[in-house]
């Protein structure tokens, strides 16, 4: 077996091993010197070996007569050397520790060189680090010009005989009258979520305690949290917002700006044009008439009551022989056609009509 795979056991059986601890000569300490430097791995099973075997020799009775004359043959010639020969002789200790312990002190001092070595560069590295972050400081530099970046809008328009359901980024559920258009920061921003109006929308809303839900119609602005309810924001028309759930606050951008709290079944009818408004209790089935396919009117003016059906049917209506006085339509129509609308309410108003593909005309009745 080569003395490089050896085991502990493997040096202590060998016998230039046992010559070397037990019996040590100049010979056997130059091989094992070399031999350890060769393979340096194999110091801990020889540092092992010898001291088992040292603890063996122990019991192995007395020491040979021939060892012990050639002992005295040293000493004899030491003593009778020259002193001059003598202080000039080198002195190399060729026991088996001495060797093991010189090769561990090499390896001792190796490995601090190494360490030396590796300190010496991280501190030149950390110098230039902060030599560098120290310029950074001290060296002007010019301001780099800020870039905005421009918003992205959604836009939902929905045509006259229409209506369309959204699901937000967020989660809320908006339902869009006929003729309305919704739009919005593409999925919102950071801090809030605002929405412009034009028309009629229901709004389902998501909570996001750090995003307040914002619906602008002109210059009111309808906010909430976690909510359901309805504005009504057509031209010309007042405003009406209608709350179910929850609760919004309503800011009112007039000269004198005021805020008003809703509570579930309140209402709020604001008329732009005056800067007045007024509170007033809903009814949830009107509220929601248009969103469940139907149509109600209660003593509603022949101006308004047009503008629905334009939108709803996604037709143009004329009007003849406008009576002077005001005229006001009711009646409750769930999924009727236009002409069974127009019929139902042509009794009670007294108007005649014409259908003409995408157009109607009424007439009126002026004799009564």
């Amino acid at each position: 077996m080569s003395k490089t795979e050896y085991t502990v056991e493997d040096f202590m059986l060998d016998p230039e091993f046992k010559k070397w601890v037990l019996a040590p000569d100049e010979e056997t300490r130059a091989y094992w010197e070399v031999f350890l430097e060769k393979h340096p791995e194999k110091y801990e099973n020889m540092k092992l070996a010898r001291r088992a075997l040292i603890n063996l020799s122990r019991n192995l009775g007395e020491i040979s007569e021939s060892r012990i004359e050639g002992i005295w043959t040293e000493i004899d010639t030491f003593i009778n050397e020259p002193e001059k020969e003598q202080a000039e002789r080198r002195t190399v200790s060729i026991s088996s520790e001495s060797t093991l312990r010189r090769f561990a002190d090499r390896q001792t001092r190796t490995g601090y060189k190494a360490s030396y070595q590796f300190y010496r560069v991280a501190g030149i590295l950390v110098f230039a680090f902060s030599l560098g972050i120290l310029c950074n400081f001290l060296l002007e530099y010019p301001e780099e010009e800020f870039v905005e970046v421009p918003l992205v809008y959604e836009e939902h328009s929905v045509p006259p005989g229409v209506k369309s359901t959204l699901r937000l980024q967020d989660g809320s559920r908006v339902i869009l009258n006929s003729g309305s258009t919704l739009r919005y920061v593409k999925n919102f921003e950071a801090d809030k979520r605002e929405l412009f109006l034009i028309g009629e929308a229901f709004f389902e809303v998501a909570k996001d305690s750090l995003r307040p839900f914002v619906v602008k119609t002109g210059p009111v602005s309808t906010k909430a949290l976690g909510t359901s309810f309805n504005i009504t924001a057509y031209h010309d028309e007042p405003l009406d917002v209608a709350l179910l759930t929850g609760k919004v606050n309503v800011a009112l951008g007039f000269e004198k700006s005021q805020e008003i709290i809703l509570k579930p079944g309140e209402g709020l009818n604001v008329s732009i044009g005056e800067q007045a408004h007024s509170k007033h209790q809903i009814e949830e089935e009107k509220v929601l008439a248009w969103t469940r396919k139907t149509i109600l009117f209660e003593q509603t003016p022949i101006g308004e009551a047009i503008r629905v059906l334009e939108n709803w049917y996604g037709v143009q209506i004329e009007v003849l022989n406008r009576p002077e006085r005001g005229v006001l339509l009711s009646g409750k129509f769930v999924d009727q056609t236009l002409e069974g609308v127009l019929e139902g309410l042509s009794y009670s108003a007294r108007f005649r009509f014409k259908l003409d593909e995408d157009r109607v005309t009424l007439k009126f009745d002026m004799s009564s």
